[in-house]
């Protein structure tokens, strides 16, 4: 093959290395993929009968796509092993099934079964009969999982990830054997099993051995997101021959709280004595203004392999922008502006992508998109107004625009502990029949003493009367049923903490509202997750959408035009990765990933007040905005496009037409529908 017309020198390097390690270190937007593509190419070529080779990925779906482009060239690459490790994990258990004592039809259990499988033996050994407080069936699935994946004890994951639950320590411990007993008794293995099992199994010096005879050349991809156990299983495939080539990027490993350890990709050098270490710094994405930033990041870095990011082409364009504004409604403003602006100059939609640190960060913006019918899709956590704990507070606020919403008290009385539908229904029905809230608050206090719930509907009642008769604006009536809501919220979801700043989110957006009922109206004829048809009446289909997306899930795509939202400390870089160096290191690769997204045109934004808990707070800027000398380059302010929420002008009053009847207004509806 004439490489040289394919690719660089460094991917020419790469591609061509035969017997030993190999480390590659593939900068962003370096074009590792082609490098894996080739290699097996080239090992084929050159002899290597390709069920001698297996690429381990993190996607079915990667190994799939390599794979498929070399057997273009030669299909005999078409046959080269390749999936996942938990996929290798399992096709390897069931080959030695017997020395696991089980079938080889043994079941792997789906995320669903395994929650359910984790209940059942915490409530056989009595945990939910306690008098403290358990985690619910899907925290425990992901306590336990991330106490495999990361190799930590549980007391550790709990004291970061669930302090809640750190006197739950000494059942957790039980309920994690009680729980592997459970499984090897019945041939049930979950999604983290099949790591840990292979590598039991390839401890087995045996097995090992002859995995190593099947296989003489390993290949690794995203070797920066692998854990502590997939690189164990490296280690030991590895052990025998040394033909182990791991590609990554060392300063784009931002999976930790999956459990990614980052040390893997570091020590591969001491892992493997005598490994190869080949840099892929040519970027073949970005314009040189933009890789200058992301540079500024990596030099930044502690720790690190040292590399440094060149255009391949020599692209070179605008300068990377910082804009500073008010408050959060002014951001998005501006942002939605710019999109339409790029928009009418010839940017497509799919070609613009606004990212952002968590997702609760978007609501504002996915808001005024959707008003503005600008077509979007959202990528990372759930759309906005699908979250149960959003419709909830929707909920309160339905009832205080319109107290004879069955519907929603039905919603708000289902969620207080021991009340099911039928209760729920009645209580309903005498809301229903009462005089205002303070009429419903009477009826609330003639429930019986006995009945454990009593207490919860005064509440409820209550914050209805404050809000309605006392609170002097939108922002103060939903402050005041947050405030309501709030206990509910603690008890039922394990991670209210981080469902409270929707919360927070949703009270931003009903405090630039002058009307409760348009703000409702607003969220049912245009919800935020919505897809709409039109940018001011000339978008295409084949124009797409615009990607709303959390960095985490934008790793591996890019865009033409790429803005950056919420630059504040303490939410990018977050309060949570503060704690410690591990954390904001992360964060700072979390930073990188994010800019080196852009190709030709990028935008950083924060504002100067947040909102938290009903409390206006003033923000700082983030760290990460003096460690890339960016500077606004503005004066703070609001935006254009203020006041697309304002209060609309009302129409003529008419003369009043005549009222219709229920039996009318059906006989016209049953006419119109057979016409």
């Amino acid at each position: 093959m004439e490489l040289a017309s394919f690719l660089n020198q460094q991917q020419i390097a790469a591609v061509e290395h035969r017997e030993g390690p190999l480390l590659v270190i593939a900068g962003a937007g370096s074009g590792k993929t082609r490098v894996i593509q080739y290699r097996v190419l080239n090992l084929i070529l050159n002899g290597v009968p390709p069920e001698r080779i297996l690429l381990l990925t993190f996607t079915r779906r990667a190994a799939k796509e390599m794979l498929a482009r070399a057997a273009k060239q030669d299909p005999r690459c078409g046959l080269v092993e390749g999936g996942t490790f938990h996929a290798f994990g399992a096709k390897v258990m069931r080959r030695y099934a017997a020395v696991l004592g089980v079938s080889e039809n043994f079941t792997v259990l789906d995320a669903g079964d395994a929650e359910e499988a984790i209940h059942k033996v915490a409530s056989n050994l009595g945990f939910y009969a306690l008098p403290k407080r358990f985690p619910q069936k899907a925290s425990l699935q992901k306590i336990l999982s991330a106490a495999k994946n990361k190799a930590l004890p549980l007391a550790r994951i709990l004291e970061f990830d669930y302090p809640n639950f750190v006197d739950c320590a000494p059942e957790l411990e039980r309920l994690q054997g009680e729980y592997a007993k459970y499984k090897l008794e019945l041939g049930y293995f979950d999604y983290d099993d099949l790591l840990l099992y292979l590598k039991l199994l390839l401890s087995q010096e045996p097995i090992r051995q002859a995995l190593t005879e099947e296989y003489h050349f390993l290949m690794v991809d995203e070797y920066q997101d692998t854990n502590q156990l997939q690189g164990e299983i490296v280690e030991l495939l590895g052990r025998g021959r040394g033909n182990v080539m791991v590609v990554g990027d060392d300063a784009q490993s931002i999976y930790g709280f999956r459990g990614a350890h980052h040390e893997n990709i570091l020590n591969f050098p001491q892992l493997f004595p005598g490994a190869t270490c080949i840099k892929l710094e040519a970027n073949y994405r970005s314009t040189q203004e933009i890789l200058n930033l992301g540079n500024q990041v990596l030099d930044a870095m502690p720790h690190k392999f040292q590399k440094r990011l060149t255009s391949a082409e020599d692209l070179h364009g605008e300068a990377p922008s910082l804009k500073v504004f008010k408050e959060p409604s002014d951001e998005s403003n501006w942002i939605a502006d710019q999109i339409q602006e790029l928009y009418h100059e010839g940017e497509p939609l799919r070609e613009i992508a606004v990212l952002f640190r968590s997702s609760h960060l978007s609501f504002q913006l996915q808001t005024e998109m959707a008003k503005r019918r600008i077509p979007f899709e959202v990528h990372g956590g759930k759309k906005f107004s699908d979250m149960a704990h959003v419709k909830d507070l929707l909920s309160y606020l339905k009832l205080l625009a319109n107290p004879r919403d069955e519907l929603a008290w039905n919603r708000v009385l289902m969620l207080f502990p021991g009340i099911g539908p039928k209760t729920a229904g009645q209580l309903t029905q005498q809301a229903l029949a009462s005089p205002g809230f303070r009429g419903v608050h009477e009826v609330f206090l003639k429930q019986p003493e006995k009945k454990a719930y009593k207490s919860d509907l005064l509440f409820l009642s209550s914050a209805l009367v404050q809000a309605s008769e006392q609170a002097q604006s939108i922002a103060d009536q939903f402050l005041t049923l947050q405030k309501a809501y709030t206990p509910l919220l603690e008890q039922r979801y394990d991670n209210w903490v981080q469902r409270a700043k929707d919360l927070d989110s949703l009270g931003q957006i009903a405090g630039r509202y002058q009307s409760l009922t348009q703000l409702l109206l607003d969220f049912a004829l245009e919800p935020p997750e919505r897809g709409v048809v039109e940018v001011r009446g000339i978008h295409k289909e084949e124009d797409g959408h615009v990607v709303l997306s959390t960095i985490h899930s934008s790793k591996g795509l890019e865009w033409g035009s790429l803005f950056l939202l919420g630059m504040i400390e303490g939410i990018f870089p977050t309060a949570y990765a503060l704690r410690n160096d591990e954390g904001l290191e992360e964060e700072q690769r979390l930073f990188y990933v994010a800019l080196t997204r852009a190709k030709q045109r990028l935008f950083l934004t924060y504002c100067h007040y947040g909102f938290s808990g009903g409390i206006t707070q003033f923000n700082k800027p983030s760290r990460f905005l003096g460690m890339i000398g960016l500077h606004p380059q503005t004066e703070p302010g609001q935006a254009a496009g203020q006041g697309a929420m304002a209060k609309p002008n009302k129409p003529p009053i008419a003369e009043p037409a005549k009222a219709l009847s229920k039996e009318e207004i059906l006989a016209q509806l049953q006419l119109m529908m057979r016409r």
